[in-house]
C-alpha cells in the first residue's frame, strides 16, 4: 500500500506540477508588437536642440592680408568654416586664398559664442583646389567636431549655417567686432538637385538646394535636420543683366559642394572623421511635444518593457525553483519504490523454532504413548512406514510491484529528458521538419464577401510560395510574425500610396490593404524607404544574408507603421488553392 501510495503520488505530481509551472510565466501584453516595433534607430531626433548643439561647431573665418612691408591691406578676406575633427576645420579655398596684390595673409577663426572658446590663428594644413576646399589646423581647439550623414537625399529638408557679410552690415558691426564670437546665420531649404560636376566645371560632386546663402556663406555646413553635415556651402547664383535687358541667371541657386567630396579629400588628408549612412529622421521640439501618440506610446513601452522584465525575473526564478522541487520528489519517491520491492523480493515465510509445521514428520514426541500390550514373540516387528515430506510453498514473484516501479522511473526519466537541451532541439528540429512544406504554386480568387472594400477591377492572381523561407515568387521575401502570418510593406515611387500585404501561414489566405498618404508624408515615406535598400530573398544556407534580411524586413515594418496611422481605403482578400504542377 505505501509503494502504491508514492507511485500515485509521483504520477499526479508529473501530471499536473508541469502545467502549474507554465502557468506561472508572466503573459505578453496585449499590445506587445506594436511596443516591440518601435525601433530607437528609428525615434525622432529633436531638431531643434541637434541643430543648436551643431550651431557651436561653425566658425567664422577671418582673412587679414598685408603688402609689401607686412602692411595690413584695407580688405579682408571673410567666410565660414566648420570643425571636423579635433583641431581642424574645412571652409572653401576661396575664402583663404591670398589675392595677387597681397604678399601675405593671416587665417583666423573666430568661434560660435556658446563654444567658450575665443578667436585665434590658424594655418593652412591642405589644401584642394579643384574642389574648392581647404583643411585649417587650430592647435588646442576645444570644440566638438561635426558628423557627416554620407547619404543626404532629394527633397530632403536642410540647413545651411554661416556668418554673411550682409547681416553684419545691417548690424553695423565691423572692425575688431568682427573678432568677437557670435550667432551664425541660419537658413532652411531642401536639396534640388544632384551633380558630378560644379559650376566651375570641375568634375566634383555637387548638389543644388533651396536654404538662402549670400557672400560670407561660402565654407559653412549644409547640414540636414540631424545637425549632420550633407555638403559644403560654395557658390550663390545672383541675377545678371545681359545686353538685351534679360535676366541670365535667376537668383536662387543655391550649390555645395557634396559630402562623398569632402569624405573623400578628408580621408586623403589622413584627418579621422565621424561618419553616419543612417537616414536622419527628425521633428522640431514642438512637433514632438504635439505628437500625443508618440510620446504614449513610448512611455507605453518603457513601462510595459520593464514590467515585463521584472515579471519575467521572477518567474523564470520560481518556475527553476519548482522545475528542482518536482525533479527532487519523483527521483525520491523512485527510489523509494525500488527499495520496497527489492524488500518484498527477499521476504520468506517465518518459522518459530520447534514448532510443527503442516509439512513437517512427527517426532517420536509428537506421538500418543503406546498402549500397554504383551508382547508376542511369535509376531513380527513392522517396520514404520515413511511420512511424505511436501515440498515448501514459494512466494509469488512480485510483477506487478516491478511494473508499478518501473513506470514510476520510466516517468522520472522522461521528465528529466524532456527539460534536457538535447530533446528540445530534436524538438524543434522535429516541429521545423513538419511545417516546412515544398515549394507550392497557388492560384488565387478575389473573395468578396471577406473584403470590405475592394480594389476596382481586381482579378485572380498566381504565385509561388515558398513557406520554408517566407519567399514568395522566388524573390519576394515577407517577415514571419509571432503568430506564424508573414507580412509585407510597399510603397509606390510615383503615387502617394503604400499598402500592406499579408499572407497566411499555409499560404491559402491572401490580404492587401491600401492606404492613400499626403504629399509630404510620400516623399518622406520613399526617401526613407530607398534609403534602407532593396529586399530580395536569401539562401536559407547564408546565415548572415538570412540575419540581416530579417533585421531590414523589421525595420521596414517600424517605418511603414510610422506612416500607416490612418485606416486603408481599400481591403482586398484572395483565398487560394494548390495549383496543378505545369506539365515538364
Amino acid at each position: 500500500m505505501t509503494a502504491g501510495v508514492f507511485a500515485l503520488s509521483a504520477m499526479a505530481l508529473c501530471a499536473i506540477g508541469w502545467p502549474v509551472a507554465a502557468q506561472l510565466l508572466p503573459e505578453e501584453p496585449a499590445n506587445a508588437e506594436a511596443l516591440d516595433s518601435l525601433d530607437p534607430a528609428l525615434q525622432p531626433v529633436n531638431s531643434t536642440q541637434a541643430l543648436k548643439t551643431s550651431e557651436q561647431s561653425v566658425v567664422r573665418v577671418l582673412v587679414v592680408y598685408r603688402g609689401y612691408g607686412g602692411v595690413p591691406l584695407d580688405a579682408v578676406g571673410m567666410g565660414s568654416g566648420f570643425v571636423v575633427a579635433p583641431g581642424y576645420i574645412v571652409t572653401n579655398y576661396h575664402v583663404i586664398e591670398t589675392p595677387p596684390e597681397a604678399t601675405s595673409a593671416e587665417i583666423y577663426i573666430v568661434p560660435h559664442k556658446d563654444s567658450g572658446a575665443a578667436y585665434q590663428q590658424v594655418t593652412l594644413a591642405r589644401p584642394w583646389m579643384e574642389g574648392d576646399l581647404a583643411l585649417l589646423r587650430a592647435e588646442g581647439l576645444k570644440i566638438a567636431p561635426l558628423k557627416l550623414s554620407l547619404v543626404p537625399q532629394k527633397n530632403q529638408q536642410v540647413v545651411a549655417m554661416g556668418y554673411p557679410g550682409i547681416t553684419d552690415r545691417l548690424l553695423k558691426r565691423g572692425g575688431t567686432e568682427l573678432l568677437e564670437p557670435a550667432d551664425a546665420y541660419v537658413t532652411q531649404g531642401s536639396i534640388a538637385l544632384f551633380a558630378s560636376t560644379n559650376p566651375d566645371g570641375s568634375r566634383v560632386d555637387t548638389l543644388f538646394h533651396t536654404a538662402p546663402i549670400n557672400p560670407g556663406n561660402s565654407g559653412g555646413p549644409l547640414m540636414d535636420e540631424c545637425g549632420q553635415v550633407v555638403g559644403v556651402n560654395t557658390w550663390s547664383a545672383v541675377s545678371t543683366m545681359s545686353e538685351g535687358g534679360d535676366m541670365d541667371v535667376p537668383a536662387g541657386q543655391y550649390v555645395a559642394t557634396h559630402v562623398s567630396a569632402l569624405n573623400t579629400f578628408l580621408q586623403s588628408a589622413g584627418v579621422p572623421v565621424q561618419t553616419t549612412s543612417d537616414p536622419c529622421y527628425a521633428k522640431t521640439a514642438d512637433e514632438i511635444v504635439k505628437d500625443e501618440g508618440l510620446s504614449k506610446a513610448l512611455a507605453a513601452y518603457r513601462d510595459a518593457q520593464a514590467k515585463r522584465i521584472e515579471e519575467q525575473r521572477k518567474a523564470e526564478q520560481l518556475n527553476a525553483v519548482m522545475d528542482q522541487l518536482q525533479l527532487g520528489a519523483l527521483v525520491l519517491l523512485s527510489l523509494l519504490v525500488v527499495v520496497l520491492i527489492a524488500l518484498i523480493i527477499r521476504r520468506r515465510p517465518h518459522k518459530e523454532k520447534d514448532a510443527p509445521t503442516a509439512y513437517s514428520a512427527p517426532t517420536a514426541d509428537d506421538l500418543p504413548p503406546p498402549a500397554l500390550s504383551i508382547p508376542n514373540p511369535r509376531a513380527r516387528a513392522k517396520t514404520p512406514e515413511p511420512v511424505e515430506k511436501k515440498p515448501h510453498a514459494k512466494h509469488p514473484f512480485p510483477w506487478g510491484w516491478i511494473a508499478l516501479g518501473t513506470v514510476v522511473v520510466l516517468i522520472a526519466l522522461g521528465f528529466v529528458l524532456r527539460e534536457s537541451p538535447m530533446f528540445q532541439t530534436m524538438s524543434q528540429k522535429a516541429e521545423a521538419s513538419a511545417v516546412s512544406p515544398a515549394i507550392m504554386r497557388l492560384s488565387c480568387d478575389v473573395d468578396l464577401k471577406a473584403s470590405p472594400k475592394p480594389l476596382p477591377g481586381v482579378g485572380p492572381i498566381d504565385f509561388e510560395f515558398d513557406a520554408a523561407h517566407a519567399c514568395v515568387s522566388g524573390r519576394t521575401p515577407y517577415e514571419v510574425q509571432p503568430n506564424g502570418t508573414l507580412l509585407r510593406f510597399t510603397v509606390s515611387d510615383a503615387e502617394p500610396v503604400a499598402a500592406r500585404l499579408e499572407l497566411s501561414r499555409d499560404g491559402l489566405v491572401f490580404k492587401r490593404s491600401d492606404y492613400r498618404l499626403s504629399d509630404d508624408a510620400h516623399r518622406s515615406y520613399v526617401a526613407q524607404r530607398q534609403a534602407l535598400g532593396s529586399l530580395r530573398c536569401v539562401s536559407g544556407k547564408d546565415t548572415g544574408q538570412a540575419e540581416a534580411l530579417k533585421d531590414n524586413l523589421r525595420k521596414v515594418r517600424t517605418l511603414a507603421q510610422s506612416f500607416l496611422t490612418a485606416g486603408p481605403e481599400t481591403e482586398t482578400v484572395w483565398k487560394c488553392r494548390k495549383a496543378p504542377e505545369k506539365a515538364q
